[in-house]
């Protein structure tokens, strides 16, 4: 009871005050009622950028998922014009050793609040983000729902609570399933919905990463999400160039 009250206490201070809502370039005008449809685009980062995106998590002592949540963070600043953003993030959060070999659905869901404005660089920004998300996943066991219920004071059914914006990094290895007398292959499909107006989901496979976004057809032409990715690339060619650069 002491832990999650301490915790409760954490995140409420994360969001006591007026929480942003994001203001993304759409195609369509918002419908009254949230609609799930939707669509993904996939691209990947070469292993040379890859490289060069570990090496700067490395440089800032922390991990790649930071960089990459510090590097979608600006990208959304820069699109709806906000300093103030909130990404949703999942965790497993089955930190006690006694969980780890429990079965059963401990994944929970983080809002995760920065703020990429004034004149920081993408380095002071980055070392900004690897320090609050340390606070988050020390965290992590306070029920998402829990906080909705206690933050968000009028629900609007246009829209998620908290945030309409995901990002999750898996980077974790994936076990190739043998059966004795059968073949197994990997089955593409495509997946016609999103649960929020944008969602990147970045896979670490070897060297490379490969990204994907989904996205909300109620609101964004697949051309617009074309050039998103495109300007999405040409912002991580900058900043890797040059990590000190001003994000704003």
């Amino acid at each position: 009871i002491g832990l999650i009250m301490q915790q409760e206490k954490y995140w409420l201070a994360e969001f006591g005050d007026e929480i942003p809502i994001p203001d993304l370039p759409v195609d369509f005008p918002r419908p009254v009622m949230q609609s799930f449809e939707g669509r993904f685009e996939q691209f990947s980062l070469e292993n040379t950028k890859t490289a060069k995106l570990k090496q700067l998590a490395r440089e800032l002592d922390g991990t790649l998922y930071m960089v990459l949540l510090a590097l979608f963070n600006v990208f959304l600043s820069k699109l709806g014009r906000n300093a103030d953003v909130v990404v949703g993030t999942p965790v497993a959060a089955r930190r006690h050793v006694d969980l780890e070999h429990v079965m059963g659905m401990f994944v929970n869901t983080l809002a995760m609040r920065n703020f990429p404005g004034g004149e920081k660089t993408f380095l002071e920004f980055a070392a900004e983000v690897r320090k609050r998300s340390l606070l988050a996943f020390e965290n992590q066991e306070y029920p998402y729902e829990d906080l909705v219920e206690k933050v968000v004071l009028t629900r609007d059914i246009s829209r998620n609570p908290l945030f309409d914006t995901m990002f999750a990094l898996q980077n974790t290895d994936s076990q190739k399933i043998e059966i004795p007398g059968l073949n197994l292959a990997p089955y593409e499909y495509e997946n016609k919905t999103s649960k929020f107006d944008l969602e990147l989901t970045v896979v670490e496979a070897g060297e490379k990463l490969y990204l994907t976004f989904a996205y909300s057809t109620k609101l964004f032409k697949r051309n617009t999400i074309e050039r998103l990715i495109n300007y999405f690339e040409n912002m991580v060619n900058h900043i890797i160039s040059n990590p000190a650069v001003k994000i704003l």
